[in-house]
């Protein structure tokens, strides 16, 4: 039996893809990721403004810029505070004196960056000299001894004045080792540095104008009133014929900070038979009065005693003014040191702590044994 077969469709034939021509295919695979790499860029931080704030300080007139020329300013004003002012200062000047000298603070001063601030007045502690009117207009704290001994010493306090620090004190102790001490008012009037801008504006215009004021020319007129109040105790004066110690005078003088200047420059003069120079800032004389440290230490013809503090110029320390007035001055020098100590220990040094007041009792014990042996007792019986 012939059985038919169905024959299977027979699929219609499938036309092949037409080829994208050759050229489309490299400029789309070429655009693609060119594309990429630009949506790529923009997404990308700009380098060193990855933050917005600081962009926007950078960029907007009133950010970061123009706050630069008012930081030394603010500087200042942050160390001239009270309570963290002071001690503020004192680190960064121990750490980064350079920042300090950028604020234009203490780059000409009297006192070094790291240098003790102002301490309370002496009128808060107990003394036993008081206050007397010399003549020409000139006041002093006295200090008298428990009997007369024919001898004194002229007491020069820093820059805080007649009623800073222990300058009181240190008058009293000189009395009980049988010295009359007289420290006369040289500012006038009670006047202190901190009328004048404190510690912290010591290189202002003010600052300086005042220091100047008070030149060697102001200053020996009230030195020499000194002198002849002292001989009405019986102290013999300098003979101006004779120096010292072939002559009866009996007369010495110690200066603190800008008050060793004061004694530099009395030492010159004959005035005095010896001067202790502690914790000295002579630089007064190059910075203020454009004399050399070295010039007004070769004119020096008195015994010295210098007690530098830790801080303070190498010059003191080291003995190089000690040689430069031994070699021009043919007198006596004599150095102590205090390594451990700032600029302005002795009068302004903190009370509690323990090595301030075991180094301020030294550098007394110094001061009085130098006098003891180069300002002797006056007999006029002798």
């Amino acid at each position: 039996r012939h059985i038919p077969t169905t024959a299977a469709p027979t699929a219609a034939p499938t036309a092949a893809p037409t080829a994208a021509p050759t050229a489309n295919i490299e400029q789309q695979t070429a655009r693609v990721p060119v594309k990429r790499r630009a949506r790529q860029a923009t997404k990308r931080p700009e380098k060193g403004l990855e933050s917005k704030g600081l962009k926007s300080m950078v960029c907007c007139p009133f950010g970061f810029c123009l706050w630069l020329p008012f930081l030394p300013a603010l500087f200042k004003l942050l160390i001239s505070l009270p309570l963290v002012g002071p001690p503020l200062k004192s680190l960064i000047g121990a750490v980064f004196p350079s920042l300090l000298k950028w604020a234009g603070v203490g780059g000409g001063s009297c006192c070094t960056a790291s240098a003790w601030p102002k301490l309370e007045a002496d009128d808060q502690r107990e003394t036993t000299g008081e206050m007397v009117n010399l003549g020409n207009g000139v006041s002093a704290y006295v200090s008298t001894p428990a009997k007369p001994t024919g001898r004194c010493v002229i007491v020069c306090y820093d820059i805080f004045g007649i009623s800073g620090g222990r300058c009181k004190t240190v008058c009293d102790l000189l009395a009980a080792e049988g010295f009359l001490a007289i420290m006369p008012d040289l500012f006038g009037d009670g006047d202190n540095l901190d009328n004048h801008g404190g510690l912290v504006n010591i290189g202002s215009d003010e600052c300086v104008a005042w220091i100047k004021s008070h030149a060697w020319s102001d200053i020996q007129p009230k030195i020499t009133t000194a002198v002849a109040y002292a001989r009405t105790y019986g102290v013999p004066a300098a003979n101006s014929t004779l120096r010292p110690p072939f002559n009866d005078n009996r007369i010495a003088i110690v200066g603190f900070c800008w008050g060793a200047w004061v004694a530099a420059k009395a030492s010159a003069t004959g005035l005095v038979r010896a001067a202790v120079h502690c914790h000295p800032s002579w630089q007064i004389s190059s910075w203020i009065f454009n004399e050399p440290e070295v010039e007004m230490a070769s004119r020096i013809r008195t015994a010295t005693l210098l007690m530098p503090a830790g801080d303070d110029k190498d010059a003191y320390r080291d003995g190089t003014y000690a040689r430069i007035i031994q070699k021009n001055g043919g007198v006596p020098v004599e150095l102590a040191d205090f390594p451990r100590m700032r600029h302005g220990f002795i009068l302004r040094g903190s009370a509690s702590d323990p090595t301030v007041m075991e180094d301020v009792s030294k550098a007394c014990r110094e001061m009085a044994s130098f006098l003891h042996k180069h300002v002797p007792p006056f007999d006029p019986d002798e």
